[in-house]
């Protein structure tokens, strides 16, 4: 199984949404970003981040 996940952390989220890193895990903590949890950690794919802003552009 040769295929590895990126997966995005705070950091790399503020980063994309360009906004601060308390922005970035406040909304990673909504009940509608799909958020990974790797023991305390936040992660998120790229590809559900950009699904997920997708659908929040107005």
């Amino acid at each position: 199984m040769e295929s590895k996940t990126k997966l995005l952390n705070t950091k790399e989220v503020a980063q994309a949404l360009s906004c601060s890193l308390p922005t970035a895990r406040r909304i990673m903590q909504r009940e509608d970003f799909p958020l990974i949890r790797v023991g305390k950690n936040m992660k998120v794919s790229p590809e559900a981040l950009r699904e997920w802003m997708k659908k929040r552009r107005v």
